[in-house]
C-alpha cells in the first residue's frame, strides 16, 4: 500500500487543483501529502472532515472549473476501466467531480481489476422515495435483484447526503450491465447510478511487489 501511495503523491504537481474522493486509501494518501500548493476539494463528507481535522482547507465544488486530478477508490473496475462504485453510496456525488477532472485516477488492490465486472458488486441507485417501488419492480423485469440498502445503526433505509435512498441491483453478471443501466437511468426518479462508463482515465493497481499503472 505504501508504494501506492508512493505513485500517487508523484502524480501531485504544486498549484494543482485536486479532488480526492472516498475511502481509506483516499484518506492515507491526504495523510501523506507533501505538497501543500493545492487547491483541494471532495465529495465525501468524511473526506472533508479529514482535511479539516488536519488542517488542510477544502473548496466547493462551485468554485472549480476543473480539477488537474481526481483520485478515488472503487468496488470493481473492468479491463475497458468502466467501474462499479457502489458500497459508499455518493456515487451521484462522485460523477459530479469525476466529470471536472483531466485525469480521473482509480486506486485499488490488483485483484478488482478484472476482464468482466465483478458480478458480487451491485448497481446501486440514488432514488426518490416515490420511485422507489417503481425502480425495484423495474428491476426485476429486467431479470435482477433489488434490494432497499438499510441502516445497520438505526431502523429504516440507509439515505443519502441529498436525502435519498439507494437501491442495490443484484444480477447474475455485468454483460449487459449497459443496456440495464440505460434503463434504469433514465426513469424518473433515479438521480444516478454507480456505473462508471468512460469516466476513468487511470488505474494505479496495488500488487505484492509493484504498483501497476494503466492508462486509457
Amino acid at each position: 500500500m505504501e508504494k501506492l501511495i508512493a505513485s500517487a503523491l508523484e502524480m501531485i504537481k504544486p498549484g494543482m487543483t485536486v479532488s480526492f474522493g472516498g475511502g481509506r486509501t483516499v484518506g492515507r494518501l491526504i495523510k501523506a501529502l507533501k505538497v501543500s500548493d493545492l487547491e483541494i476539494a471532495s465529495p465525501s463528507e468524511m473526506t472533508q472532515n479529514l482535511c479539516r481535522e488536519l488542517h488542510i482547507k477544502v473548496i466547493s465544488l462551485d468554485q472549480v472549473t476543473k480539477f488537474d486530478l481526481a483520485f478515488d477508490g472503487c468496488d470493481s473496475i473492468d479491463q475497458n476501466l468502466n467501474a462499479l462504485k457502489s458500497n459508499g453510496g455518493i456515487h451521484t456525488l462522485e460523477k459530479l467531480y469525476a466529470n471536472k477532472a483531466e485525469r480521473y485516477i482509480i486506486m485499488a488492490p490488483e485483484e478488482r481489476f478484472t476482464e468482466n465486472l465483478n458480478s458480487d458488486v451491485q448497481l446501486s441507485l440514488e432514488v426518490l422515495d416515490l420511485a422507489i417501488p417503481a425502480v425495484a419492480e423495474e428491476v426485476k423485469k429486467l431479470g435482477g435483484h433489488p434490494e432497499i440498502r438499510q441502516s445497520s445503526d438505526m431502523a429504516g433505509m440507509v439515505r443519502t447526503v441529498n436525502g435519498n435512498g439507494l437501491v442495490d441491483c443484484y444480477f447474475d453478471d455485468w454483460s449487459k450491465i449497459e443496456e440495464i443501466e440505460m434503463n434504469l437511468s433514465r426513469m424518473t426518479g433515479v438521480l444516478g447510478t454507480s456505473y462508471f462508463k468512460n469516466i476513468v482515465t487511470d488505474v494505479l493497481l496495488s500488487t505484492d511487489n509493484e504498483v501497476k499503472h494503466i492508462c486509457r
